[in-house]
């Protein structure tokens, strides 16, 4: 159930309603292990902190590398932040995305940022 309150003191839903999603199955020939692998600044790995000034740019590109198509680099990102579009790198098994963020004052505390690339398997 997905729940909205009128104040973080109050107990009672002002409304209510089921989660719901969509799972699309599909057959392949590929295994799971086997999608783009990602790659990306020293700074930005698996697990990392990174610490962004208020007010000041932050950039990173997004390298994903598989010998199939990268249909899309997705990513679940702070309010604000932009990817440019995907863009494939000098006719290689390589495509890449750019982030972008300036983060706000109203945003100082912790932010998940986390990316994956789908290719066409």
């Amino acid at each position: 159930q997905i729940e909205d309150f009128t104040s973080t003191t109050s107990s009672v839903p002002m409304s209510s309603v089921p989660l719901q999603f969509l799972v699309n199955v599909y057959s392949s020939s590929s295994t799971c292990g086997s999608g783009p692998s990602l790659s990306c600044s020293a700074t930005l790995q698996d697990g990392s902190v990174v610490y962004v000034t208020v007010g000041l740019l932050w950039q990173e590109s997004i390298v994903a590398t598989s010998d199939q198509l990268v249909a899309e680099i997705v990513t679940v990102s702070p309010l604000g932040l932009t990817k440019s579009s995907l863009q494939q790198v000098s006719n290689s098994f390589n495509w890449m995305v750019t982030v972008s963020w300036t983060p706000e004052h109203s945003q100082i505390g912790p932010h998940i940022f986390c990316f994956s690339a789908i290719d066409n398997q």
